[in-house]
């Protein structure tokens, strides 16, 4: 073989290697939360240099926008901003679209569960699996979940002490979404708000205090404001996605579909971890800043989660009356739980 065609034909093998059409992908990803909010942080280290990187591999160049702390959409908005086509890929926080994914609200009408983020996340996993009107409520919103994000334990942050539950009655107290519901006959005063306002909203007098997890009460200072941390673990929670506007994803090509998809799949483990990771480093900031730290007994949170009405029963039968499967999807939840090993305070829907 001579060295002209040694040369061709490692030329022919060359471009066999190598993806029949490199494109160049320009995106914008966004979320209404800042970086400090740790699945907005790994999305920013992990997720968009890796889909760089393993798309380079393919032979492809990405361009990335990346759009946080509403700088594109707000909390409220990220949905829309991916579904019509403002952003490609977003961090939706579906806690806050109970009217357009009502499904996927499910830990928010069942707390009380488990603290641990871990256990979960494959409960919700499994969820999806076998209840596929979740998927299709993400489809009706033009949009495709890559990675589901869930969130450490909701706890007590006030301006005053709690010693029992009967103490926050006559409260307002701030939350987002369902966990609204957590307040329901407790004589408080719920009222709907989300991370990035909490810190004003208490500073100013509009709460008294807040539901929140524990991992956001160092970054976001709420301390400063609020010191008293009292602990009662209304469980982790899912609470966001990972999505990607779906006619964009259905134009992708196989291999760069399995290799987004697969840094995503890393991705929603990584945040999971660090979430629980983190919760316990906020907590010991916080009380180095002054906050002040308790934890109710495991009968009084038993007694709290009694106290409320069947938050998830009603859910269920209301989504029934919709002619989408809430008793189902409870009843689901509620048999993966169980074979999880997760205990809630209280069953569920009667589950």
């Amino acid at each position: 073989m001579n060295r002209l065609t040694t040369t061709a034909l490692s030329g022919a093998f060359a471009l066999a290697a190598w993806p029949a059409l490199a494109e160049s992908y320009n995106w914008t990803i966004v979320a209404g939360h800042p970086p400090l909010t740790t699945g907005v942080s790994a999305i920013s280290t992990h997720f968009v240099p890796e889909v760089t990187r393993r798309l380079e591999e393919l032979g492809h160049t990405v361009t990335w926008t990346e759009a946080y702390a509403g700088a594109v959409a707000d909390v409220n908005g990220v949905l829309e901003a991916v579904g019509d086509g403002i952003a490609e890929f977003g961090y939706v926080p579906h806690l806050f679209e109970g009217d357009k994914l009502p499904l996927e609200q499910i830990t928010y009408v069942t707390p009380f569960g488990t603290a641990d983020l871990t256990k979960l996340m494959g409960v919700i996993d499994k969820l999806h699996e076998e209840i596929p009107e979740i998927g299709e409520g993400w489809a009706k919103n033009n949009q495709l979940v890559l990675a589901p994000v869930g969130i450490d334990t909701y706890h007590f942050v006030t301006k005053f002490p709690i010693e029992t539950p009967e103490d926050i009655s006559g409260h307002k107290i701030g939350t987002a979404g369902l966990a609204l519901n957590w307040l329901k006959d407790t004589g408080a005063t719920p009222v709907a708000g989300a991370l990035p306002s909490f810190y004003n909203s208490m500073s100013t007098g509009l709460y008294d205090g807040i539901l929140t997890f524990e991992s956001v009460v160092a970054p976001y200072k709420f301390y400063e404001v609020a010191p008293y941390v009292t602990k009662i673990n209304f469980g982790a929670q899912y609470a966001s996605a990972l999505t990607v506007n779906l006619d964009i994803w259905e134009d992708l090509p196989e291999d760069v579909q399995q290799a987004i998809q697969t840094v995503a799949d890393e991705y929603r483990d990584i945040a999971a971890s660090s979430y629980q990771k983190s919760g316990e480093t906020s907590l010991a900031k916080a009380v180095e800043g002054g906050a002040q730290v308790s934890e109710l007994s495991d009968e009084v949170r038993a007694a709290y989660a009694k106290k409320l009405p069947d938050i998830a029963g009603d859910w269920a039968k209301a989504l029934d009356a919709q002619g989408l499967p809430g008793t189902k999807t409870l009843e689901t939840y509620m048999r993966l739980s169980n074979e999880a090993g997760i205990t809630h305070a209280r069953n569920w829907g009667g589950m």
